[in-house]
């Protein structure tokens, strides 16, 4: 016969064993639960082949009904995109909010694979962001954020995060930059004057860094002079095939191949809190669209001074690589931007105004990029201080 404790937990164990075990609550059910998700249910129920194949383990970005009706154009959307946005809301990985530190972001592959939206392996992505109070931040396509309203509703599948926007598709470079981005309308406009808007259109994973405006109007004489093959190489030089390279990627001395062809590349230096392309300071990281990512920079790259550095000690904006021909130096809102005329436009589209005050690194442009950034990569000066420094 047995006493004491050792007793006590044997009577228990049959107790424990004949215990139902609680079974996590379908996705349908936990929806259903939560307040203001009338019209993402709808949508669940409409779209059940969608979500009857999630692979295991997922993460659900629910926007609510102020999302919705904040988007204001839901019900144009045909159903080929409807199907998409649904798709670009699913993470194909469970996601719990607390998991991610403070200032910092992860870029989430989502269940949107149709080429017909996106050519990136593995899935569109997001980015999800922590902020400094503790609020985390999604963010799609044309510079879209939401916020997590409700967090880690659990379902049988994964984790369901109610956010208070509806997250955008992201689209090609040039619909991003008409939208969203109006600063690289010139570079846009350069590649139709070069007959390279397809072929940059048809790469897959890539990487581009494009040039602001006001990078292409200080040389607008310069490019008046230039042939069809010149302005080609030097655009692709710009690209970067084949190699997502996200901004925490752009480490310290490396370099990445061009598209530019004679195993031309572009080399990456970080000081303090700056990066650059060559020369080329980096203003603006991680713009998502439909076939890669955009890296804005503040000067056109040279293939033919692919060893250009930053001069570090100054204080101004780094001087351009290419030798300004021409009186055609100025920048700013009033001044004409090359390669604009372009751009395949009528009265109903027309040519934005371009951006492109300050100069200075302490200067507006700057102070422009940290606004657009906002939850995009977090603010990547003090990012970069804290994880590389």
């Amino acid at each position: 016969m047995v006493f004491g404790p050792l007793a006590a937990l044997l009577a228990v164990v049959p107790t424990l064993l004949l215990a139902p075990v609680a079974q996590a609550a379908s996705l349908e059910s936990v929806l259903s639960n939560q307040k203001n998700l009338t019209t993402f249910i709808g949508l669940f129920k409409n779209h059940t082949d969608i979500f009857a194949k999630l692979p295991k383990g997922v993460t659900i970005a629910a926007p609510n009904d102020f999302a919705f009706n904040k988007l204001g154009n839901w019900n144009t959307y045909g159903e080929d995109l409807v199907e998409a946005t649904l798709k670009y809301h699913v993470l194909k990985q469970s996601i719990a909010m607390p998991s991610i530190e403070k200032g910092d972001s992860i870029w989430a592959s989502t269940t949107l694979t149709d080429e017909k939206y996106s050519t990136i392996k593995g899935g569109q992505r997001l980015i999800l962001t922590k902020q400094p109070n503790g609020e985390v931040v999604f963010t799609s396509g044309f510079a879209t954020r939401g916020t997590v309203m409700v967090e880690d509703q659990q379902f049988d599948n994964g984790l369901i995060q109610i956010i208070d926007s509806v997250m955008r598709v992201p689209e090609t470079l040039e619909s991003t930059a008409r939208s969203a981005y109006t600063d690289l309308t010139a570079f846009v406009g350069a590649l139709y004057a070069a007959d390279m808007m397809s072929e940059i259109t048809a790469l897959k994973d890539a990487t581009i860094f494009a040039p602001r405006n006001a990078a292409f109007q200080q040389l607008a004489g310069t490019f008046e002079s230039l042939d069809k093959p010149a302005l080609q190489r030097i655009l692709r030089y710009h690209i970067v095939p084949g190699n997502l390279t996200h901004v925490w990627e752009l480490t310290n001395s490396t370099t990445l191949p061009t598209a530019a062809g004679d195993n031309t590349t572009i080399s990456i230096t970080r000081h303090t809190n700056f990066i650059y392309i060559n020369s080329a300071q980096v203003i603006q990281t991680d713009i998502l669209v439909s076939n890669g990512l955009v890296h804005m920079i503040d000067n056109v790259l040279n293939p033919d001074k692919a060893d250009a550095k930053p001069d570090v000690a100054l204080t101004t904006a780094q001087p351009p690589v290419f030798t300004p021909s021409g009186s055609k130096t100025e920048t700013g809102e009033t001044v004409a931007t090359p390669f604009a005329s372009n751009l395949p436009c009528t009265a109903s589209c027309p040519v934005p105004t371009p951006t492109g005050k300050g100069k200075g690194r302490n200067g507006s442009e700057l102070l422009l990029a940290h606004e657009q950034l906002g939850p995009t990569t977090r603010d990547f000066q003090t990012l970069f201080k804290e994880k590389f420094s």
